[in-house]
């Protein structure tokens, strides 16, 4: 892409234009940002390193580039997680500077070297958002010290131009190159927690030769001002009075920079790749594992053949089905139907309305909702869709997972949503009631897991449950699915998996999850993703005997189609704090000549909002449940959910019920019938029974678990 890159002058900006320029993209123009006033250094300032700006003219002469400055007017005014424009704020001299070279040189990206600050992440990525880039952080949560010795083995030459942290001294360390300055970062980590990268302030550099420049600056003259003469962590930085340009005899026109820059020992998405070992992940399956050798919960093998679903007697007007206990609540039903006069992009404008309407009803925002499940009829429609969809969420949107679905014909999309009271309907945008929530929308490419451009978050942390986005197997640095097959992606997508939940809630693991839902395309890839479930539940990371842990439930479903054509996608929700809960797991099955129904449940007493179950219903004899039995499962299903809960909570309980999703696909069950038989088996067993009833949600799949399993209920 036509990139920009944001340059301070020092080596995290630097190096991630070399990273850039390895990936493919063409660094076209730097940007820079800097005080009013020519002869100040030091700016207040939560987003900017300034201190050796003087120079700057002198970075870019080296690289033989253009340079766009943008005087910082602004202040640091919003100052909390998230950002919103605000007049007056530093962070719109950002926006003018970038949006300044868009206009000039229809630039498509731009390069940040953000390592670790999500206060810097959040604001670049919200500017970048509304101008229409793409941020390109390839330094983004790499390990400091494995980066700091890389920028120095890949010929990044830079002084420390700025100290400002307990062990550091200004007389001292001033002056002293990358190499240098390393092993005494390394012992200032382990004596102080220092950040050997400098990502806490601690330090600034200036860069004054690297594998990009066609000529070295020289730095002659400095002045050494002590901003702060504190005893434990002096303040202090440099003025560079007096640099100049050298040619370099050893630089090289004749091959491209990205040749060049895959000459040399930095991280590309390539030796990522390498590095997760998926190459072997084409060894047998574990032989100790049950085989499924009827080809697994298939009615079709073929992941672009949909079954035919005959239209549904709809308007797409109905308002969803809506529960709301305590601040929790829940809506399904929400569908977009096309006809003769009614287009896909007002269709779903009409969808996502209904659902607002109704939530607005009830006193809720749309950002209250912290979860939904969007079912596509036909995936090419997907743009279209998320275009729509995009329109109705802010910043920190929800997590989501996408499918194709094998909805009735004029069912373009069904979603469904879950979430948590936080505001009041008719509120002020960007007001909150309550601190409770998390938000995790990381949108930069790097090489840490998949940015979420699109309009859903990679996870949302509320109370003590971690919901999280459906997760496809995506290089994180071009955001395309890995190669090689279902191994390499069932694999991949749970790495993803583990990474987003170490940043969001660090100690949380695939063994807190009660429930997990695995999509794939074919029914034969079952066992692969199984095998590669097992695998992830038993590295290292994921085991700790001394923590409270659950036994996941597994439902694998075949849909015909997922986002950027991968072959397999994973959604799963944890539950955090198990180490204060007592949780207790509920297990029932109910037999007959010809079918079973099973029920699994696990729940964390004196925490009712942590529920989950798991039912399914597997048939022996296809024509015995066609003639006698299909009426009656829906019943069985619905009865023993009542019965898993009673044993859980009692009777009577006013315990939030979570949503439920029942998988069913439409060879064995009508859509319409379905939802009549669920409806009436609902409302009669909860009653029944003194249960609370549940919302459902009916999602049609291409198949389940294996061809004897005709319904699958998840909650």
């Amino acid at each position: 892409m036509k990139t920009v890159a944001l340059i301070s002058g020092g080596k995290d900006s630097c190096f991630n234009m070399m990273c850039c320029t390895a990936e493919g993209h063409n660094i076209v123009a730097l940007a820079n940002l800097r005080p009013e006033e020519a002869d100040k250094q030091e700016l207040d300032s939560y987003m900017y390193q300034t201190v050796g700006h003087t120079a700057i003219d002198l970075y870019a002469e080296a690289m033989g580039l253009p340079l766009y400055v943008q005087t910082i007017t602004g202040s640091s005014l919003a100052t909390d997680g998230d950002y919103r424009p605000q007049e007056g704020d530093e962070v719109e001299d950002l926006h003018k500077l970038l949006q300044a070279v868009k206009e000039d040189i229809s630039i498509e990206a731009v390069s940040v070297g953000a390592i670790l600050s999500d206060y810097q992440r959040v604001r670049v990525e919200n500017v970048c958002g509304r101008l229409g880039l793409v941020v390109l952080s390839y330094l983004w949560r790499r390990d400091q010290t494995e980066l700091l010795q890389e920028m120095i083995d890949c010929g990044v030459k830079a002084n420390i131009i700025k100290v400002a942290a307990l062990g550091l001294k200004p007389e001292k360390h001033l002056g002293l190159e990358l190499s240098e300055i390393l092993p005494h970062m390394l012992e200032m980590k382990n004596k102080y927690g220092l950040n050997v990268c400098g990502e806490g302030g601690e330090y600034e550099t200036f860069v004054f030769d690297c594998p990009l420049f066609q000529q070295r600056i020289s730095i002659d003259q400095t002045e050494c001002v002590i901003h702060s003469d504190d005893a434990f962590a002096p303040v202090g930085y440099l003025i560079l009075k007096k640099c100049n340009l050298h040619p370099k005899q050893a630089w090289d026109v004749n091959t491209p920079l990205q040749e060049q820059m895959l000459g040399l020992p930095l991280l590309t998405s390539s030796k990522w790749l390498e590095h997760q070992n998926l190459i072997e992940l084409l060894d047998p399956v574990d032989p100790d594992m049950p085989s499924q050798a009827d080809g697994g919960g298939g009615d079709s093998d073929l992941p672009t053949v949909l079954m035919c679903v005959p239209d549904v007697n709809l308007s797409g007007l109905e308002p969803p089905a809506f529960k709301i206990e305590g601040n929790a609540f829940q809506a399904s039903g929400v569908r977009a139907i096309v006809g003769p006069d009614l287009d896909l992009s007002t269709a779903t404008e009409q969808a996502m309305n209904n659902l607002k309407e109704q939530l607005t009803s009830h006193g809720i925002l749309m950002k209250d909702i912290v979860s939904t499940s969007l079912s596509i009829g036909d995936m090419s429609n997907y743009k279209t869709i998320n275009s729509v969809y995009n329109s109705f969420f802010d910043i920190n949107p929800p997590v989501r997972v996408c499918v194709e679905a094998n909805l009735p014909r004029n069912i373009v999309l069904q979603l469904d949503c879950q979430g948590h009271v936080k505001g009041k309907a008719g509120a002020e945008e960007g007001q909150e009631s309550n601190n409770s929530r998390k938000v995790l929308h990381v949108q930069g490419l790097s090489h840490w897991a998949p940015a979420n451009i699109g309009p859903y978050s990679q996870a949302v942390l509320d109370h003590d449950k971690l919901y999280m986005a459906g997760i496809v197997p995506l290089i994180p640095a071009t955001l395309e699915p890995v190669q090689g097959g279902i191994g390499p992606q069932a694999s991949l997508a749970l790495t993803h998996i583990q990474s987003i939940m170490s940043v969001i809630a660090p100690g949380c693991t695939l063994n807190c999850c009660p429930l997990v839902t695995c999509y794939i395309t074919r029914a034969d890839y079952i066992d692969m993703a199984r095998l590669q479930w097992k695998k992830a539940l038993q590295e290292k990371e994921q085991v700790d005997s001394e923590k409270q842990s659950l036994t996941p439930c597994v439902q694998y479903v075949q849909v015909s189609a997922l986002p950027k054509a991968c072959l397999v996608e994973w959604h799963v929700l944890a539950w955090l704090r198990l180490e204060e809960a007592d949780v207790r797991e509920v297990m029932q099955v109910k037999h007959s000549e010809n079918h079973s129904v099973q029920a699994i449940a696990q729940y964390c007493d004196g925490r009712p909002g942590l529920f989950s179950c798991h039912i399914t219903v597997d048939v022996i004899d296809f024509e015995v449940f066609k003639r006698s039995e299909k009426t009656s499962l829906p019943k069985q299903m619905v009865d023993l959910f009542c019965h898993v809960w009673q044993e859980c909570y009692g009777s009577g309980s006013d315990s939030a019920v979570p949503l439920v999703k029942v998988f069913f696909t439409p060879t064995m069950y009508d859509y319409n019938l379905l939802h009549k038989y669920f409806s009436k088996a609902v409302t009669v067993a909860c009653l029944k029974y003194s249960v609370p009833s549940p919302i459902l949600s009916l999602v049609p799949v291409s198949g389940l678990d294996s061809r004897k399993q005709v319904l699958a209920w998840c909650q």
